[in-house]
């Protein structure tokens, strides 16, 4: 047997449980966890907002540990391995999206603390497909939040397409939005931090990957046009691209307003009611809307790699198992900075 915060009801407080310790299939690896990230995407699966979500089932899909046993069809882990997972769990190998080699796009897979076990557990199981190599000196509450906050924004900023030396902005300096700000100036974009709160934009200006403009977006947009073109520059007034990194309805006309003519908007936020598009406006700046989900094993590497070799930094907070509904709590008061961490002994 093994603890776990195990969800047996939507819609109710975290607790913790007493389950059995899972077995490797031929194809999986078993995880001892070390670290295990909370995401908003959980709390939408605690809610029930993923029809195929299925109770009972273990929180987090974003895990970082130690392999303890390998199923008789790996070959490239070994025990005691330092490793991550990326949060599908499988895949099948058939449908077009398989076969075009994105399988992150199967219908047919489970995802880690959605339709599968998660991270929030001593043990977990893990598909070999979907597990990736940390480097020796990354710790694991870093690792972690790059299992899906690291690896979706940088897909996002991927999926932009903006030519190197060109501007992004970020919109919503939370989870995503400190590691993409850092992801994208590694990467050799101008970057605009937008968000809420002065102290988010605080947290990322204290980088040293720092961005080039800090936005409020409590501002009038022409204020904010203005700070980017005094800093930033273009063609036109705006800029290059806009990733939104949030899940609060207002940030789309906000991202749309501060997209420049001919730009591209990558949607990541997954409102439960929904975005509302002004047409008008986006037809009339000729923009171009991207929705992207998170990155491959192979993206997820290269992630790692930048992280090793930048130096970047991940705000995390830990906490212990047994505080996950404080942990809960705390997020829905509005009062997280970054990510927050189950940190496992």
């Amino acid at each position: 047997m093994m603890k776990a915060v195990q969800v047996q009801e939507f819609n109710a407080p975290y607790h913790v449980s007493e389950v059995p310790k899972p077995v490797p299939q031929p194809h999986q690896v078993l995880v001892r966890i070390k670290a295990g990230g909370f995401c908003h995407t959980d709390l939408m699966a605690l809610n029930h907002e993923f029809k195929d979500t299925r109770l009972p089932f273990i929180a987090s899909h974003e895990p970082a540990g130690i392999i303890e046993a390998v199923g008789d069809q790996v070959t490239e882990f070994k025990v005691g391995d330092r490793v991550g997972t990326i949060n599908m769990d499988t895949s099948c190998g058939k449908c077009p999206d398989c076969k075009a080699g994105i399988p992150v796009y199967c219908e047919g897979n489970l995802m880690k603390g959605i339709t599968a076990d998660g991270a929030w557990a001593e043990y977990m199981v893990s598909d070999a497909r979907f597990t990736v190599k940390l480097p020796d000196e990354m710790d694991f509450k870093t690792a972690a939040p790059l299992m899906c906050a690291g690896i979706t924004i940088y897909r996002g900023i991927v999926q932009a397409r903006v030519p190197k030396g060109g501007s992004i902005g970020i919109v919503g300096i939370g989870g995503l939005g400190h590691i993409g700000t850092q992801v994208a100036k590694c990467m050799g974009y101008k970057v605009a931090a937008v968000d809420v709160k002065q102290s988010a934009l605080d947290t990322v200006n204290a980088y040293e990957y720092r961005p080039d403009v800090c936005l409020l977006a409590t501002d009038p947009v022409e204020k904010s046009l203005e700070q980017i073109a005094t800093t930033i520059g273009g063609e036109y007034p705006g800029l290059d691209a806009t990733i939104l990194a949030t899940d609060h309805p207002a940030a789309l006309k906000l991202s749309i307003d501060l997209t420049r003519k001919h730009g591209t908007l990558v949607l990541l936020g997954q409102p439960e009611a929904g975005f509302q598009i002004p047409f008008h406006t986006f037809v009339f700046k000729d923009l171009t809307l991207i929705g992207s989900l998170i990155a491959d094993i192979d993206q997820a590497k290269e992630l790692l790699d930048m992280f090793t070799k930048y130096k970047l930094q991940v705000a995390v907070k830990e906490w212990k198992l047994e505080e996950a509904e404080q942990l809960r709590q705390e997020y829905l008061a509005g009062g997280s900075i970054g990510k927050n961490v189950i940190v496992f002994d």
